[in-house]
């Protein structure tokens, strides 16, 4: 299964033999188009694609996209307390665009950096990728953005500002499973991902 989100929607590529649940609206790969996607979402928040090669009617889909890679990380503290950023009335997890000539992994320790002030990052671990859809003055951008477990030497954080971060917290348990009632599905998926394998604080 291919899951691309579109905010709070989720548009899914799914096995041919897929049963849908209830409140699922399936859609023929013939008919697939952004536009009837983005009309479908109106009224629907969960679109399912039943098809028998997943990966190519997503390319094919995508193609409709300009196509952007970005880099983030669940970055934690010794006490097992998660990072976590209150952007734009939301929660959400550092992570930026990666830059020409930047592979992923150094892209994710340097967003992290920038957007919450914390130094001396470390790749721990690898996570899944994620999908979302967006218009940006106009333009849709399709964005994947990989994934990855962090440590940090300095736990002092300040936020970027410029990138309209109003607070940067480190999170317990009970903060985090309480952010996840205000964030994007992304960044539950990364975080139920991370619970998985790891404790949290």
């Amino acid at each position: 299964m291919l899951i691309a989100y579109f905010t709070d929607c989720a548009l899914k590529f799914v096995p041919a033999d897929y049963s849908p649940t209830e409140g699922e609206y399936v859609l023929s790969k013939d008919e697939l188009s952004r536009a009837k996607v983005i009309k479908i979402f109106q009224s629907c928040n969960t679109i399912v694609v039943p098809c028998s090669d997943c990966k190519a009617e997503f390319s094919r889909f995508a193609s409709s996209f300009k196509w952007v890679e970005a880099a983030g990380g669940v970055v934690v503290n010794s006490r097992a307390e998660i990072l976590m950023i209150y952007r734009r009335g939301r929660w959400d997890l550092p992570k930026g665009r990666i830059d020409f000539g930047e592979d992923a992994a150094t892209a994710a320790c340097r967003e992290v950096v920038e957007e919450t002030g914390v130094a001396g990052v470390k790749i721990v671990d690898t996570l899944s990728n994620t999908l979302h859809c967006y218009n940006v003055y106009g333009e849709w951008e399709m964005k994947l953005t990989h994934w990855f477990v962090m440590s940090c030497q300095s736990e002092k954080t300040i936020p970027q500002s410029e990138e309209d971060i109003e607070l940067v917290k480190w999170c317990v348990k009970e903060q985090v499973v309480e952010n996840k009632k205000n964030t994007y599905p992304t960044i539950i998926e990364v975080i139920d991902e991370y619970a998985g394998k790891y404790t949290l604080g």
